[in-house]
């Protein structure tokens, strides 16, 4: 399988959850999925509120997970529909804007006659893999569905969404509920050897070995005596990561729909229509324009639509 970017929003990456290594890589494959499925497509987000029936080939699933054992990978898929998804944006319950809610990962999965698996995802977790925003998380599908432990899985996620700014500071506390910890390893040399440091030599391994775009180093943060925060520092070598054509597209379509805002702004639907008609028939300049909005990020927000509409009338609809 090649290098490929899957990305979720960064809420998935960031929310209260536990699952088994497997578990994690049948998401990896659905998320895949849903993305060549639904977020590819223009029109994507019409089916928004609804449940998304998504099926794959049951030999690629298995191929693409190094899976040899079917049973296996139907296991995981009942744990899937069985496991919660917690979210809670973190407001008091009497704010008016407080959103809670818990769901299952997926509603069903279904080893069909001919080959094929289906899977069903819940209207309710479906927005937080397809959202279309600007703050999504990268990360190589190869490298998550190569890794073994769960928690190289749930920190080279992590990782990846600070990749940019290199690395994070984080409270304790605040990873083991993100890791759904709360009741366990309840010492903090408990939690360093059996999730830190197991997570830290295997993708550090795996760095050094050129299998992996990224591994992190991490120091404590001490108050008094005991350790409170964690403090990570993302090791990167971007060059590992190249961005096929599908990841360019998407890249630079979702961002575009953001800078000239068309959710509020539908007459701009058609401005950026034409603008990726002429770059999908140029992959130089889909790579060119990647590259502008790129540069635009240290520029003031306000200033990003003036920008690109004069880069997009000048250099690609001219």
């Amino acid at each position: 399988m090649k290098n490929e970017l899957v990305r979720q929003d960064n809420r998935i990456t960031t929310a209260r959850y536990e699952l088994s290594t497997i578990e994690k890589r049948v998401m990896y494959v659905i998320i895949r999925q849903i993305r060549k499925q639904f977020v590819l497509q223009e029109n994507g987000q019409r089916d928004l509120f609804n449940d998304l029936v998504v099926k794959m080939k049951s030999s690629e699933i298995l191929k693409n997970m190094k899976e040899t054992n079917p049973s296996r990978v139907k296991k995981a898929l009942k744990s899937l529909r069985l496991r919660s998804f917690e979210y809670d944006n973190g407001l008091p319950e009497d704010h008016p804007d407080h959103h809670w809610f818990e769901v299952g990962f997926i509603n069903y999965g279904e080893w069909e006659k001919g080959g094929f698996i289906e899977v069903q995802v819940s209207k309710k977790i479906l927005p937080f893999f397809v959202e279309l925003t600007r703050n999504f998380t990268e990360y190589s599908l190869v490298v998550a569905i190569s890794l073994k432990s769960k928690w190289s899985q749930r920190l080279y996620e992590l990782c990846s969404k600070w990749r940019s700014a290199g690395g994070f500071q984080i409270e304790i506390s605040t990873l083991k509920d993100m890791f759904d910890l709360k009741e366990q390893y309840a010492k903090y040399a408990s939690f360093r050897k059996r999730v830190l440091d197991v997570a830290h030599k295997e993708l550090k391994e795996l760095y050094e070995k050129g299998g992996c775009d990224l591994y992190f180093e991490y120091s404590e943060q001490k108050e008094g005596r005991s350790v409170e925060q964690l403090r990570f520092k993302v090791i990167s070598n971007n060059d590992k990561v190249e961005l096929s054509t599908e990841d360019l597209d998407y890249i630079v379509r979702t961002q575009l729909h953001d800078i000239f805002d068309t959710k509020n702004k539908p007459k701009n639907k058609e401005f950026i229509g034409r603008t990726m008609t002429e770059l999908r028939l140029n992959p130089d300049k889909l790579k060119h324009c990647y590259k502008r909005l790129e540069s635009i990020k240290t520029m003031p927000k306000a200033d990003h639509g003036r920008y690109m509409r004069f880069i997009i009338n000048e250099d690609y609809l001219n």
